[in-house]
Formats: C-alpha cells, structure tokens, sequence
C-alpha cells in the first residue's frame, strides 16, 4: 500500500531533518526523528511501500555509524516489512549478509551472500552500488 501524498510529506519532513542532524554528528537527535517519522505511518512502517526504504535509508546510516543496535532496529524494520509485503525479498538477505559482516561475523555474511548469489537473476548486482568492501570479502572467500 502507498500512503497519501499529506502523510508522507509528514514522514519525510521527520527523515529529511533526521538526515540533517546525522550529518551534523547528533546522532542521537538525528535517529530520535528517524523514530518520530517511522511512527508518523499509519499502524506501522510495515504496511506501507515507502515503509521499507525509509527503513533502508536508517539501517545504512546506523552502518556508516558503526551503531549495530540501531542498525539492527532498522534491519528488523525491513525485514517485517518485506514479510509483509514481499517487494525486496533477495535485497533484504543482501542487508543481512551487510549486517553480519560489520558485526564480524563473517562465516554468516558469507553464507547469506553465497545463498543470495545462487538465486536466479540475482548475480553481482547488490555489489555494483555497495561498498566494494563487500564484494572484495565475497570473491576472497569463494
């Protein structure tokens, strides 16, 4: 489900000054907002397509801010999710594999990019717009 052009313009006015305040260091405010706008969706982030990149957007800056609990919470967002709507299935395993690397635990990321890769149509392509640290542990391991 979309939600209407009103709301949504109220869920990106919460993640577009979350984004601002993590640009500026102020992590904490900055993903204070990023929760405000999360609840802005009706019931849940959950039922609701832009739901799931707004998730993506978060989990990515929690990465880059080597803050794996936050980036937990916002991966477990996607995840729901796309249980829920089934639009990101194989992009979601490549979000875990992210995950599992950055925590070290890099016998799982292996086997969730092995899986991922195995699948048909899938190939490369969450490596080519990734950071290339990824595909380089990828190729080093197989």
């Amino acid at each position: 489900m979309l939600l209407d052009d009103e709301r949504y313009a109220e869920v990106i006015a919460y993640g577009k000054e979350a984004v601002t305040k993590i640009g500026e260091n102020k992590f904490e405010e900055g993903f204070v907002l990023a929760e405000q706008g999360w609840n802005a969706f009706p019931e849940s982030g959950t039922k609701w397509n832009q739901g799931y990149n707004y998730a993506k957007s978060f989990f990515k800056h929690a990465i880059g801010n080597r803050d794996m609990v936050i980036a937990k919470s916002w991966l477990d967002r996607m995840i729901e999710n796309n249980d829920e709507l089934h639009l990101f299935d194989s992009e979601v395993e490549h979000m875990k594999a992210k995950y599992e690397f950055e925590l070290g635990s890099l016998d799982e990321a292996f086997e969730l990019w092995k899986n991922l890769l195995k699948q048909k149509g899938v190939g490369n392509r969450y490596f080519q717009s990734d950071d290339p640290k990824y595909k380089e542990f990828y190729q080093s391991r197989k």
